[in-house]
């Protein structure tokens, strides 16, 4: 399937209802913006994916139909997918479209004990922040790694055009 593009950026633009009403002369102003009004809401909202690990930013992307970049407001994230294990030594995360290797052994002694993944929201401190706490239970003491990495969903909403 063919990537859709655009030349610009579309925006939605209000047409008053009485400009669309029964018996009155349609014009190409009010047909351009229905065109463009159409073009608004096939890229609202898209989704991207990108690998993870713990302290890392969940990268600010930008729509590979018009090259509009999103602000942080503008973006919502959901955690897709996530290992317990922390990625091989010198595999890529921080957006990699590609899932890493894993490291050879676990990131703490014991048993996986608990893992809570997250990102944080734009009404948060740090938006966009992604936090991996796994914890293993080793001889009656629980030991915490920030071990661990997510495949993370942003969904990314135009505010305005």
């Amino acid at each position: 399937m063919a990537q859709m593009t655009f030349a610009t950026m579309p925006g939605f633009v209000d047409i008053p209802d009485g400009n669309l009403a029964a018996d009155q002369p349609l014009t190409d102003y009010d047909l351009t913006k229905i065109s463009n009004n159409a073009k608004f809401a096939a890229v609202r909202p898209e989704t991207f994916y990108g690998w993870y690990k713990n302290g890392e930013t969940i990268l600010i992307p930008a729509s590979p139909v018009d090259g509009y970049v999103y602000a942080r407001a503008e973006l919502e994230y959901g955690v897709a997918a996530w290992c317990s294990r922390s990625p091989a030594t010198g595999a890529a995360t921080n957006g990699s479209l590609t899932k890493p290797a894993l490291a050879d052994m676990n990131d703490g002694p014991g048993v996986l004990f608990l893992m809570d993944f997250w990102v944080e929201e734009k009404n948060e401190a740090n938006p966009g922040l992604v936090h991996c706490d796994v914890h293993y239970w080793n001889s009656g003491n629980e030991v915490y790694t920030n071990g661990g990495f997510v495949k993370v969903r942003t969904i990314a909403t135009r505010l305005s055009g």
